[in-house]
C-alpha cells in the first residue's frame, strides 16, 4: 500500500511538472512568434500585410502588440479588428506634386498592392477622374489618399451589416443581444456601384479642417505623453525625497527616544539610593533606641543586685 501510494505522488508530481513546463513551452513558443514577426516586418506594408494574415486567424493581441510597436493609433487598432478599415497602418507617401489624379492613384495603387479589390476601385476612380476635371482636382487634394477612400468604403460596408443585423434580430430592442450576438452572423453582398457610389462620396467630402485638427492632435500625442513621463518623473523624485527626509526624521526621534530610555534608568537608580540611605538611617536611629532600652535596664539590675548585697 505504501509503495502504490508513492507512486500516485510521483505520478502527481511528474503531472505537475509536465503541465509547467507546458505553459512554459506555450509562452516560449509566443516569444519566439513575436520576434519572428518583428524580424518578417521592415516597412509598413509588410505590417499591413502581416496584420491582415493575424486578423483573418483571429490573433488580434498580437496586432495589438504590432500596432503599438509601429505607433498605431488604438482607434485605428479597433477599427482594423472590427473590420471598418482596410488595412492597419497608413502608408507614408512622399508628399510630392502629381502633375495629374491619374498619377496619384497609380502610385497609391502600386503601394498598396491589393489587385482583388483597391486595384478595381482604383481604376474606376482613374476613368471617372479623366473623364472629370473636377473629380481629378478632388483627388489630387493632398488630405486625400486611396487607402483612406478604402477604410470609408469598408466603414459603411460595416455600418450597412450592422443595421441588417439589427433589422433581423431587435437590436437594441432585444434584451439578449450581448449574449445572441456572438452566436448571430449577418452574410450580405454588396454591389459594384454601391462600393463606387462611396468611393466618389469620400472624395468629394469637405473634410480638410477636419483633417487638420486630427493631424495636430496627432502631433500633440507624443508631447503629451514627454510631458506626462516628466512629471511622473518629478513626482517621483519628490516622493522619494519626501520618505527619505521622514525616514531621517524618524531615526532621530527614535535615537532621542533611546536616549530618554537611557536617562531614565539613571533617574530611577538616584531615586532607589535616595530610599535605601532613608532606610539605612531608619534602622540606625531604632538600633539607637533598642541600645538605650538595654544600657537602661542593665543599670536597674545593677542597683538591684548592690541593694540585695
Amino acid at each position: 500500500m505504501q509503495h502504490n501510494r508513492w507512486r500516485v505522488k510521483r505520478l502527481s508530481i511528474f503531472a505537475v511538472c509536465s503541465i509547467r513546463q507546458s505553459d512554459k513551452k506555450s509562452m516560449d513558443e509566443k516569444k519566439k512568434e513575436t520576434a519572428m514577426y518583428e524580424k518578417m516586418i521592415n516597412n509598413t506594408e509588410e505590417l499591413n500585410a502581416m496584420a491582415l494574415h493575424l486578423r483573418n486567424s483571429q490573433n488580434f493581441t498580437e496586432i495589438k502588440v504590432l500596432a503599438a510597436q509601429w505607433l498605431v493609433p488604438k482607434q485605428d487598432v479597433e477599427d482594423f479588428i472590427k473590420g471598418k478599415r482596410f488595412q492597419l497602418a497608413e502608408i507614408p507617401l512622399s508628399e510630392k506634386e502629381y502633375t495629374s489624379a491619374v498619377e496619384k492613384l497609380r502610385e497609391e495603387m502600386w503601394h498598396m498592392k491589393d489587385q482583388l479589390f483597391t486595384d478595381i476601385v482604383g481604376r474606376h476612380l482613374m476613368e471617372k477622374a479623366e473623364k472629370g476635371l473636377l473629380f481629378g482636382i478632388q483627388v489630387l487634394k493632398k488630405q486625400k489618399t486611396l487607402q483612406k477612400c478604402m477604410n470609408y468604403i469598408m466603414e459603411q460596408a460595416y455600418q450597412m451589416a450592422e443595421k441588417e443585423h439589427d433589422n433581423r434580430f431587435g437590436g437594441k430592442k432585444n434584451p439578449n443581444r450581448r449574449a445572441d450576438r456572438t452566436h448571430q452572423s449577418v452574410g450580405m453582398g454588396i454591389s459594384e456601384t454601391k462600393v463606387y457610389q462611396w468611393a466618389e462620396e469620400y472624395y468629394a467630402l469637405d473634410d480638410e479642417t477636419k483633417e487638420i485638427k486630427e493631424q495636430k492632435a496627432e502631433r500633440k500625442k507624443p508631447i503629451n505623453a514627454l510631458k506626462k513621463e516628466e512629471e511622473r518623473r518629478q513626482n517621483a523624485a519628490a516622493y522619494r525625497k519626501a520618505s527619505e527626509k521622514g525616514a531621517l526624521e524618524g531615526k532621530s526621534e527614535k535615537s532621542a527616544q533611546k536616549g530618554e530610555e537611557k536617562q531614565k534608568p539613571e533617574e530611577v537608580s538616584g531615586a532607589e539610593k535616595q530610599k535605601k540611605a532613608e532606610k539605612s538611617e531608619r534602622k540606625s536611629v531604632q538600633m539607637s533606641l533598642f541600645d538605650m532600652m538595654a544600657d537602661k535596664n542593665e543599670e536597674k539590675e545593677g542597683e538591684e543586685g548592690h541593694e540585695s548585697v
